[in-house]
């Protein structure tokens, strides 16, 4: 694995770490990633997610409110949703550890790079963490289960942010987290620590994909995350109808998403749960 933390305007490189064997030069390849992500927002109007070159899978994650571009890469072997996963760890630790350096500087990473070198440690400890988790099989099923309520999660707010209006966007964000905010109360759940990662803002929508596997028991998170999405459905049937909310996750490819992907449902005991929540409704 290797990542970049980078200034997204100018291309200065913050940090970088490569676990893999390259003879990259991390400055020039720093400045090429920021080249391809002005150019991603330019010609596409959104920056990019996920692409292959030369021979390994990379992974963007552009954090605008920071002046951030964060970049993984890895072997084209590694799933895109684990490489995300990892990188939104790291995002997540790094704005953290350094929200007050940003703020402290005017909002700006303008000063001593040095500042940054003991995060190494933090992306080391990870590391070593997924290098652990990579050796137990189970692992794997966990991470295809976290990918799926994630693109399902994705669609949904796909769904309310072009298929709606804005007053119906605000009644139901507001509504969602209301409910939600009573599910983090439910005995089951509320001072759980494997659900302490899992959280929810209007903006940046549901986090559920920056999960540490070691210290976490997979059984209590998907009933948790089954729950959170019954819930989102359930607040869209009451708002916009069922015939209407059949209609958006017709035009959002869910059902297609549903079909296409249902060997790996059943082989993840998934099949039924999503098939009784889309189609049964």
């Amino acid at each position: 694995m290797i990542i970049w933390i980078l200034e997204s305007d100018s291309g200065i490189k913050l940090f970088y770490k490569s676990f893999l064997k390259t003879d990259a030069d991390s400055d020039i390849v720093s400045g090429f990633l920021t080249a391809f992500n002005h150019f991603s927002m330019v010609e596409f109007k959104q920056s990019l997610e996920s692409i292959e070159m030369g021979g390994l899978r990379w992974i963007y994650i552009l954090e605008p409110n920071y002046n951030l571009l964060f970049v993984a890469a890895d072997v084209k072997s590694m799933k895109t949703e684990i490489l995300m996963g990892r990188l939104n760890v790291i995002r997540n630790a790094f704005l953290e550890k350094y929200d007050k350096v940003w703020k402290k500087r005017g909002k700006t990473w303008d000063g001593d790079l040095s500042v940054f070198v003991p995060f190494v440690e933090e992306i080391e400890d990870y590391y070593n963490q997924w290098v652990q988790i990579e050796s137990i099989s189970q692992m794997a099923d966990f991470f295809d289960v976290l990918g799926v309520f994630q693109q399902i999660l994705i669609s949904i707010r796909n769904i309310i942010d072009h298929r709606m209006y804005s007053k119906s966007q605000n009644t139901i964000l507001n509504r969602i987290q209301e409910e939600y905010d009573k599910i983090t109360q439910l005995k089951r759940y509320k001072d759980n620590p494997e659900l302490k990662n899992i959280s929810l803002s209007k903006e940046s929508w549901f986090n559920i994909i920056d999960i540490n596997l070691i210290k976490n028991r997979k059984e209590i998170i998907i009933d948790y995350l089954k729950k959170i999405i019954r819930m989102v459905i359930e607040v869209l049937k009451k708002e916009k109808g069922k015939y209407t909310c059949l209609k958006y996750f017709s035009e959002e490819k869910i059902f297609a998403y549903i079909y296409n992907n249902m060997k790996l449902l059943k082989e993840l005991g998934l099949d039924l749960f999503f098939l009784d929540l889309f189609l049964i409704i």
